[in-house]
């Protein structure tokens, strides 16, 4: 079972989200992720195209939403944090990385 490793918060991109540095969300979610061993479910599954990871009813998004520090999530921040590891799952961190760091607005 492969496991995704990620730097520490201080070295992802910065990423604002409604204003605030939405690092250390994702970096909590990642770290969730590993913990739970969830890294091949994100490569292997995704969510119904009606549903997206907000809606859909699967036994493992309850286990990474209780499982972060700190769950203060809005359903469309927790459904971005999800689709950003669905892609960190797919692509690796370091090319997840660069397509953040190449659809910052200049």
């Amino acid at each position: 079972m492969p496991v995704i490793q990620t730097p520490p918060r201080e070295e992802w991109p910065i990423i604002k989200v409604y204003g605030m540095d939405f690092r250390y969300c994702l970096k909590d979610m990642a770290d969730t992720i590993t913990r739970l061993e969830l890294w091949d479910w994100f490569k292997n599954e995704s969510p119904p195209a009606d549903k997206g990871y907000s809606w859909w009813d699967h036994p493992n998004i309850n286990k990474i939403s209780d499982g972060l520090t700190d769950n203060s999530h809005s359903g469309a921040t927790f459904g971005y944090c999800m689709r950003c590891m669905q892609s960190i799952a797919n692509n690796g961190f370091n090319e997840w990385c660069n397509q953040q760091l190449n659809n910052v607005p200049n």
